[in-house]
């Protein structure tokens, strides 16, 4: 199989209708580009910030030839839609905390009210832990806010009670977000904590756990994704010194028990998907919670344990799958 990359922005030329397309390939001595065949398989691992660059790689995907190529894998709608979905699944529902759409003032009170004045709020599309709110509106004339901006820089401010739906207004744009409880989801020390499992379909097409690995982030950022200043470390151990042996033991058969049953059901309902990063965050009372599931998941948790098996798994199960789909198309064409 030959791999190379590509980018929407690199609009469709005469090239492609000569089945050529422009790309990057490593070698030795870096990133090289060159002209390629159009490919069999194209994987979607662009995170598009906004309307526009979503609209620029559907550009790109729709003046390719319509009989050359298929996806490796669909992604999954907002966060909403999962939801809904999961929510369906009776053995799954208590495993999901409240969610709703914000929708305005009206929607947010809602939240304050079945929530009991303390709420978290984030977009409903992918965000890497950026635009997320902390909401606490349990003293009458005035209101703590803390999160991360657009930028994913972190904040913390405090303001009088009456200008928060204004605020919370300015604040989330023209994007939409969901509200939960606000779950308490800290280490003893006071610091976010989330377990994210990276469950990958492998050579043969069925869904395989490729590992699993804590990220903690900063006391004062309520998050504790990467790429807002999180580290990685081990599931097993970190959960231990936390919970202790016994309940650690617990929380993990939980997780990899869930871990199980949802990639099929979002396939179910949404389509075929290739792999996908679970993130489950466990209350100080050992109980867990699913909080997202995503359709482009990271890897780098895993080159910061030092599960140097799962890293290297973690990139080649893309690849076999890309394969066991070729093969597949191979033999429909062949019978």
């Amino acid at each position: 199989m030959s791999v190379f990359v590509f980018f929407p922005e690199d609009k469709p030329d005469s090239a492609t209708l000569n089945h050529q397309i422009s790309g990057y390939i490593y070698k030795r001595d870096g990133w090289v580009k060159e002209t390629f065949p159009i490919p069999d398989i194209i994987y979607d691992r662009c995170l598009f910030k906004n309307v526009k660059e979503t609209s620029v790689a559907a550009s790109f995907l729709g003046g390719l030839p319509e009989t050359t190529w298929s996806m490796w894998s669909r992604g999954l709608p907002g966060k909403r839609r999962v939801y809904d979905l999961l929510k369906r699944e009776q053995a799954l529902s208590p495993f999901l905390p409240h969610t709703l759409s914000y929708t305005g003032s009206k929607s947010l009170s809602k939240a304050i009210d079945l929530f009991d004045g303390e709420l978290f709020m984030k977009p409903s599309g992918g965000s890497h832990g950026r635009h997320t709110l902390y909401v606490n509106c349990k003293r009458a004339d005035e209101t703590i806010l803390q999160g991360r901006d657009r930028s994913n820089s972190i904040f913390q401010k405090t303001i009088l009670a009456r200008d928060l739906f204004h605020w919370v207004n300015n604040f989330t744009g023209r994007r939409r977000f969901i509200i939960q409880p606000y779950l308490k989801l800290s280490s003893r020390e006071g610091s976010p904590f989330d377990l994210r499992v990276l469950a990958q379909k492998n050579a043969r097409g069925r869904w395989t756990t490729t590992g699993m690995a804590v990220r903690q982030g900063p006391a004062e950022g309520k998050t504790s994704n990467l790429h807002g200043g999180g580290t990685a470390m081990s599931a097993p151990s970190f959960l231990e010194s936390e919970f202790g042996v016994s309940l650690a033991g617990e929380i993990i058969a939980c997780i990899n028990h869930l871990s199980e049953c949802i990639p099929p059901l979002l396939e179910n309902g949404f389509g075929r998907l290739g792999e996908l990063g679970i993130d489950f965050g466990i209350d100080c009372s050992g109980k867990v919670w699913l909080l997202e599931v995503n359709s482009k998941p990271g890897r780098r948790v895993f080159r910061q344990t030092g599960d140097i098996p799962a890293a290297k798994l973690s990139v080649e199960n893309p690849l076999r799958y890309a394969r066991y789909l070729l093969l597949r198309q191979l033999r429909r064409v062949n019978t």
